[in-house]
């Protein structure tokens, strides 16, 4: 999402262009997630495009942040994505650090004042700010019920493995409410937090889509066309089964993305303790799949964030014990430069 984020912006990473991720699957409901990152200079995106015969069929907006943030481009997408026929919804960033009703009702009172959206509106949850699972935890369920009660719709949780797992203790206090999972692999990953099923799967962020200039969220719907319709008619518990037996044609760059990350995070902690400098770490994501201009971008952004005492040392030490993938790290770090 944000990030998620353009996973890689020029402020973060920049992955060059992977064709083979783009597009939709036959069989599976695909759409994209978008923010003011794919309107660079404001160039618009042409959602009549993005829509097009066997392109895709829903969009989520990211419309807030925090407690005064708006998208200065929400309105106007959200809007021509359903005019072009799309399903839409709307997502907030969360800012833990902030207070919960503040944001809940400043993002309500964006989706209530602007276009008609038909999909659950998202908490968007990937940064802990100091909070423990237990606060998080209470966080979230403040904000979730304020959301609910001012839109008149359940809410949607958008989040990684590795947050959830380390961050919210893998709760499975949410379970009433539908799941949205980023995990860049080829195949689909298993809920987390006590869920029986995924509703949306981001499976990458690296996708190119017509109509849109930038590389761009990719997602997948677990159901069919009419458990869709019933989805985005509010019967959030609807959909399941699809995507536990679809397997999409396998990518090369997910290959990369999905590989442990042990290695790669062992050198991001050398660098970060001095042992190795910026070429050994290049060296390292280089061998771990990426071109090098990509190795070059994930190794001066670790840099910075090192430069800076932004790197988030102890989640890294927690990715080590844990073995998570090469995804979920990309995913960290994007989150740790915003």
């Amino acid at each position: 999402m944000r990030r998620l984020v353009a996973a890689l912006t020029a402020a973060a990473l920049t992955f060059a262009p992977l064709p083979a991720i783009a597009q939709s699957f036959p069989g599976l409901i695909s759409g994209v997630d978008v923010a003011g990152h794919q309107r660079p200079g404001g160039r618009a995106i042409d959602w009549k495009q993005v829509s097009g015969p066997g392109m895709q069929q829903f969009a989520f907006v990211k419309a807030t942040e925090g407690s005064d943030w708006k998208n200065t481009f929400y309105d106007e997408d959200a809007r021509a994505a359903a005019d072009a026929g799309m399903r839409v919804g709307a997502y907030h960033y969360a800012r833990p650090a902030g207070d919960a009703l503040a944001q809940a009702r400043y993002f309500a009172s964006v989706i209530n004042e602007g276009p008609a959206t038909q999909l659950p509106p998202v908490l968007d949850l990937e940064v802990a700010e100091g909070k423990s699972a237990l606060q998080l935890t209470a966080w979230t369920q403040l904000f979730l019920g304020e959301v609910q009660r001012l839109t008149g719709k359940t809410p949607m949780i958008y989040t990684y493995r590795y947050f959830w797992y380390e961050h919210m203790d893998n709760t499975n206090a949410f379970t009433n409410y539908p799941l949205w999972l980023a995990a860049y692999q080829n195949r689909p990953p298993r809920p987390v937090g006590g869920w029986d099923k995924l509703s949306f799967w981001q499976r990458s962020e690296s996708g190119r889509v017509l109509g849109i200039s930038t590389p761009v969220d990719m997602n997948l719907y677990n159901g069919n066309t009419g458990q869709f319709n019933q989805f985005a008619a509010g019967n959030t518990r609807a959909g399941g089964g699809m995507l536990e037996r679809f397997q999409v044609p396998e990518s090369g760059e997910l290959k990369v993305l999905e590989q442990d990350n042990t290695a790669l995070v062992l050198a991001i902690l050398a660098l970060a303790a001095g042992a190795v400098g910026l070429g050994e770490l290049t060296k390292a994501v280089d061998l771990a799949g990426f071109s090098d201009a990509d190795a070059r971008n994930i190794a001066n952004l670790v840099q910075r964030l090192a430069t800076t005492g932004e790197l988030p040392v102890e989640d890294l030490k927690n990715m080590v014990a844990g073995r998570y993938q090469i995804g979920d790290l990309l995913i960290l770090l994007d989150n740790a430069a915003k």
